[in-house]
């Protein structure tokens, strides 16, 4: 198990405000990505600036990933809307920003702030190859305010607000089943909100949030299942 620190905290964002005008150095080289917006909401169309004056359209959704697009490496990406300032010049309104990972296929969760994308934007960057996040892997991330504790298949995992982690649930409930429970920390007290059984991922990955409902307050999940099956997209 491992857990970093989501930048909801401190690190891997800098959300920029206001209009900017932005260079980017040429030949970079070119990383596949995907994306995840959280909450769940519908789908939201932004931009990646990808160079002077350039930008490719996000579409930012929350029941499944975009497909892959291939974008440079820059020192940052990052994701707004473009316009013109006063000067007739073209500019960018940066909603979030995050800095690439080492890996070349990368899986950006991105979690919008507010009511629109405007409001801003925290990214994690994650190794989304199937060597590090893969078949059966599930990922927690803990956006509530409390700690969360987990047992899903045998492993155990505890969560900071802010932090996430990967696991690979054993079927420890019959074939492709397994044991799931999840708490969380209120006071000094712990409370379980989910126990079940889950089925493993044979040919798929899980992704699921931990948030604070807006009205109860309680610790609610949403989640996601990736299927690692591709369908190859018709050419137009």
């Amino acid at each position: 198990m491992f857990a970093k620190r989501l930048s909801l905290l401190s690190g891997f964002l800098s959300a920029a405000a206001g209009w900017c005008l932005v260079a980017s150095p040429s030949g970079a080289e070119e990383i596949s990505v995907s994306c995840l917006s959280f909450p769940k909401k519908a789908p939201a169309s932004i931009e990646l600036l990808v160079g002077p004056g350039k930008t490719i359209p996000i579409i930012l959704q929350s029941h499944t990933l975009t497909e892959p697009v291939k974008v440079p490496r820059l020192q940052s990406w990052r994701f707004g809307k473009s316009g013109t300032n006063a000067a007739g010049e073209f500019a960018f309104k940066t909603y979030g920003q995050v800095k690439p990972g080492a890996a070349r296929n990368q899986l950006l969760v991105i979690v919008v702030k507010g009511s629109s994308p405007a409001a801003g934007l925290n990214i994690l960057s994650l190794d989304g190859s199937q060597k590090s996040f893969g078949p059966s892997q599930m990922l927690f991330v803990n956006l509530a305010r409390e700690q969360v504790a987990g047992l899903v298949g045998g492993k155990q995992f505890r969560l900071n607000t802010g932090k996430h982690t990967i696991i690979k649930p054993q079927a420890d409930r019959g074939n492709n089943l397994c044991f799931a429970s999840l708490k969380y920390k209120r006071a000094t007290k712990w409370r379980t909100f989910f126990s079940t059984n889950w089925p493993t991922l044979q040919n798929a990955r899980g992704l699921v949030f931990l948030y604070n409902d807006p009205r109860s307050q309680s610790v609610k999940m949403h989640s996601v299942v990736d299927s690692l099956v591709r369908v190859p997209v018709p050419e137009p």
